[in-house]
């Protein structure tokens, strides 16, 4: 049938064959509409990830590279620490004393003060806890006490505080100074940087060197092993004061070394522009740590305690550091500890045998024995 030029189509479906028509349903516009949403998640995925990686690996390195605060911040690490001085007063650990050391400086510096805590050694301390009779004078204690001095200079991320478990290790054989850095824990902000950082550190040892009596030994984990050995070197290089003997816990050859196998370097690392965008400006910036320099200046003994499994500082910067300070030809002495023991990068205290490797480190210094000691446990 034909009507205004266009052909019509007709079915006849017979009544009794109506009820067998299968009216089935049209799944294919649905199932279009699925591939459709597949796709376009697909695409925003690729899309995110793309934008994600270029954030992350190329405008984040270059934003870097002309950032000072974010450099600072990589390095000199103090998200969530605690700051308020009541904190430093007020922990559970015996026979300590918590008090500022003030430095005045140049007209920009001004005056900055550290936060310092005063550990005394055992036996004081048993002596504090238990005879009312007796009432300590701290000064006097650090003035003219047979027991050395020991130095403590933490690790980035860390305050005073952090280290109590290996403070009650080292009080066997000696009182311990341990501080906190200028912008960590409650001493003064200011310009972190690792000349100002290791002014700092040099004042504070010369504020101990003028109020003891005692030898003074200087103890640097991690990051602060490289400000120990800067401010030991510098401290006999131009103030002609000698430290009885250094010894350094997880501590990198140098800064530009670490960038490159620190679990935060690694993901950077591989780019082509690492060395451009990151190690370069810290390195331009001042921020260098060259242990490896320093170490080779110093003249007094070392120990370097390092572990097989540490997860922040490669062993065999240990290693390499120990090497340097043997070729000195001056008591060295190096422990490796076997990965088996679980120490890693901050634990090397709990090792049972510790406390006799420290003992027997001092008597070499005593003895003054130029033999060196390399081995792992």
């Amino acid at each position: 049938m034909t009507r205004h030029g266009r052909f019509q189509d007709y079915c006849l479906v017979h009544d009794n064959d109506a009820d067998e028509i299968d009216l089935l349903p049209d799944f294919r516009k649905p199932r279009c509409r699925y591939k459709r949403c597949i796709c376009i998640t697909i695409t925003l995925c690729v899309v995110l990830a793309l934008i994600t990686f270029m954030l992350v690996f190329i405008v984040f390195p270059f934003v870097f590279m002309n950032s000072i605060p974010l450099q600072t911040s990589l390095i000199f690490t103090r998200f969530n620490l605690p700051r308020d001085p009541l904190f430093f007063e007020t922990q559970h650990f015996p026979a300590y004393r918590n008090r500022y050391v003030s430095f005045n400086y140049s007209k920009d510096e001004g005056t900055k003060t550290l936060g310092v805590w005063h550990i005394l050694p055992v036996n004081l301390a048993y002596e504090d806890l238990y005879d009312n009779s007796t009432d300590l004078n701290y000064d006097e204690i650090l003035l003219n006490s047979n027991y050395s001095v020991l130095l403590y200079f933490h690790g980035t991320g860390e305050v005073r505080t952090y280290s109590e478990r290996k403070y009650e290790l080292l009080s066997y054989n000696f009182q311990i100074i341990a501080f906190d850095y200028r912008g960590y824990g409650d001493s003064s902000d200011g310009q972190l940087t690792e000349d100002t950082v290791v002014e700092d550190c040099i004042e504070l040892y010369k504020w101990v060197r003028n109020r003891t009596k005692s030898d003074i030994y200087v103890w640097g984990h991690s990051l602060g092993a490289a400000l120990a050995t800067r401010t030991v070197a510098e401290m006999e290089n131009y103030d002609q004061v000698h430290t009885k003997a250094l010894i350094l816990e997880s501590g990198f050859t140098s800064m530009r070394d670490e960038l490159y196998v620190h679990p935060y370097g690694k993901l950077f690392a591989w780019l082509p522009w690492f060395d451009t965008v990151v190690v370069e400006p810290l390195m331009r910036n001042g921020y260098v740590f060259n242990t490896t320099k320093h170490l080779k200046t110093i003249t007094c003994p070392v120990m370097i305690l390092h572990a097989q499994d540490d997860n922040e500082i490669p062993y065999y910067f240990g290693r390499r550091l120990a090497d340097i300070a043997e070729s000195r030809n001056i008591t060295t002495v190096y422990h490796e500890f076997d990965a088996k023991f679980g120490y890693k990068h901050y634990y090397l205290y709990q090792d049972p045998f510790m406390k006799f490797y420290i003992m027997h480190f001092i008597e070499q210094v005593n003895n003054k024995t130029i033999v060196p000691t390399m081995g792992t446990v």
